[in-house]
């Protein structure tokens, strides 16, 4: 999927600094819950702007977190706020291709992933790679775009992805929480976040018929402020359907 800057200027815009996706610093410490980053070496998988990183970094204590990409592009802008934000030294960034992950068997305390996971299709090799990397008794935990059984053939869903970037792979979370337990991850759990997603897409929907529109038309041109809004009000229909269902993903390498 790409991310071209004006894209990218266009989802901070709504979102904040350096986020691709709803849900910030509160967001990152609900999926972080029982979890001390002290000290540990956190990979982050699809890290797009780089702000997730910088909070892994400097409000959760993580010793050296590395952010790891397939757009070249994404890859500078979140070096660059690494830099400014003074991390450059723990907070690093790599560009990857898609497939085997770059890194030695079990180098990471941690692997995070938020809103990323479903542009790749092949979960339980996924998953299978991310247990590799993963010391013994460290976790997996992401945010990821899951959807119902019905919903390839779903009309508010095909009408969300029509005005959506080509790219994402789908799977049902029974689906999702089934590819960790084969790949061998132990204490799986998938929790339904509809309800929160549900939530912050009525803000952004909120926000955009108002003045915001007009300013973000202003910067990246109103065909694509005009393209936002109608994407996060198809985005709303689909999530209200039950149909598109955003999940949160634990588990945890025992040995």
């Amino acid at each position: 999927m790409k991310y071209p800057k004006d894209v990218t200027d266009a989802v901070e815009l709504i979102w904040g600094e350096g986020m691709l996706s709803p849900g910030g610093p509160e967001k990152v410490a609900q999926m972080l819950e029982g979890i001390d980053l002290s000290g540990r070496r956190v990979l982050d998988i699809g890290s797009g702007l780089g702000g997730i990183d910088v909070l892994l970094a400097a409000t959760h204590g993580a010793a050296a977190v590395i952010g790891i990409d397939v757009e070249p592009q994404l890859i500078r802008s979140a070096r660059d706020l690494a830099a400014r934000k003074g991390l450059a030294g723990r907070v690093t960034f790599q560009l990857v291709v898609p497939g085997k992950l770059p890194f030695e068997d079990a180098s990471f305390d941690l692997v995070f992933s938020k809103d990323a996971m479903m542009h790749i299709a092949d979960k339980r090799a996924l998953y299978l790679e991310v247990l590799r990397v993963i010391k013994p008794g460290g976790w997996f935990i992401a945010a990821d775009w899951l959807w119902s059984e019905g919903a390839a053939e779903s009309g508010v869903v095909q009408a969300w992805l029509s005005k959506s970037q080509p790219g994402f792979a789908f799977t049902t979370p029974a689906a999702a929480r089934q590819a960790l337990v084969d790949a061998g991850f132990a204490e799986p759990k998938v929790t339904d976040l509809r309800y929160e997603l549900q939530q912050a897409t009525r803000k952004e929907v909120a926000l955009l018929k108002g003045p915001l529109r007009q300013k973000l038309a202003k910067i990246v041109g109103s065909e694509i402020a005009e393209g936002r809004f109608a994407s996060a009000k198809d985005r709303q229909a689909a999530l209200d359907s039950g149909d598109l269902i955003p999940c949160h993903l634990r588990g945890r390498r025992l040995s």
